[in-house]
């Protein structure tokens, strides 16, 4: 019994390190609602900031204490500290979303674009000259896109879920479970060669097998009112933080509970209740505890963000 009592303390304890920790976290979040991007510092409120920006998706720390962020017509990259402009690429008219790669270089993506048919990736250089066009012809859809450890990239494009090569062939696919058009969002491979995805209006994480089978799901709280589970980031002790998204446009910030903590068995261990007077549905968020701000960062092998380091 003794024993008992002291193991139960210090799982209490752990718990309670824990919500303190969570209580510190230092987020930056996209609202596409009202489409603003904003910096929240739950210990320091007094150094949060709110900015209009324009439509977009996706969301990336690329160093030098910037962000960058997808817009209609390429992408911004804007200061940590205040979320001024300084940098930004706008000649790429119908950017569904954008994506800074390991290599310095930034992923547009696009559909139907480029008279291209089908999912049309641009890479570019800084300047917005265009080094390769990759083309997935048949796909009605597409929104995020991540790279993988081999240099392929992970693809949502609405029922499907699919890596493809740099020669535009597919190499693996899954189908995602739930209502007919889910608009799957974000997916990220894990070390041990599953898939995790956040599914749009299906509403959870799925967590898919190298052969494409369905293998687990992340669902709920009710009370947390799920209706589009949006980006996500894998933290460092394996916990996934993700958006819940609650509807386009104005109106929407006292709609459920939208960013949320999960553990990798999948209970909520802590939660953000957006303040409606500001945020209207989020659907972009960098957590920025533990992270150097000065350094790209991209998902390592295990889902991860990291620093890319330079060779």
């Amino acid at each position: 019994m003794p024993t008992l009592r002291i193991l139960f303390s210090i799982a209490f304890c752990l718990l309670l390190a824990s919500a303190a920790n969570s209580q510190r976290h230092r987020l930056l979040l996209r609202d596409e609602g009202i489409s603003k991007l904003s910096y929240i510092d739950l210990a320091n409120p007094d150094k949060n900031w709110y900015v209009d920006v324009p439509a977009g998706r996706d969301i990336q720390l690329v160093g030098k204490g910037k962000v960058l962020i997808g817009t209609g017509t390429g992408y911004e990259e804007r200061l940590i500290t205040t979320g001024e402009k300084v940098a930004e690429i706008t000649s790429f008219n119908g950017t569904v979303s954008a994506r800074r790669l390991k290599n310095g270089n930034t992923l547009l993506v696009g559909l139907n674009w480029q008279e291209k048919k089908g999912i049309v990736l641009l890479e570019i250089d800084a300047a917005g000259k265009i080094l390769q066009t990759i083309n997935y012809p048949g796909y009605p859809y597409v929104r995020l896109v991540r790279e993988t450890a081999k240099g392929n990239f992970l693809i949502t494009s609405d029922t499907a879920v699919f890596e493809g090569n740099a020669k535009g062939e597919i190499v693996w696919r899954a189908r995602i479970a739930g209502p007919e058009h889910p608009h799957s969002w974000q997916a990220v491979r894990l070390s041990n060669g599953n898939t995790i995805v956040s599914s749009g209006f299906a509403a959870n994480f799925q967590v898919f097998d190298k052969t494409g089978k369905l293998i687990d799901s992340t669902n709920g709280p009710a009370s947390a009112h799920p209706y589009f589970f949006g980006g996500f980031q894998i933290l460092k002790n394996g916990d996934r933080v993700v958006t819940n998204w609650q509807g386009h446009g104005a109106g929407h910030g006292g709609s459920g509970v939208q960013v949320l903590e999960y553990s990798p068995k999948g209970n909520v261990v802590w939660s953000w209740q957006q303040d409606p007077a500001k945020y209207s549905s989020i659907q972009g968020v960098i957590v920025l505890d533990g992270l150097d701000t000065e350094k790209l960062h991209v998902e390592d092998n295990n889902g991860i963000l990291s620093p890319v380091s330079k060779k």
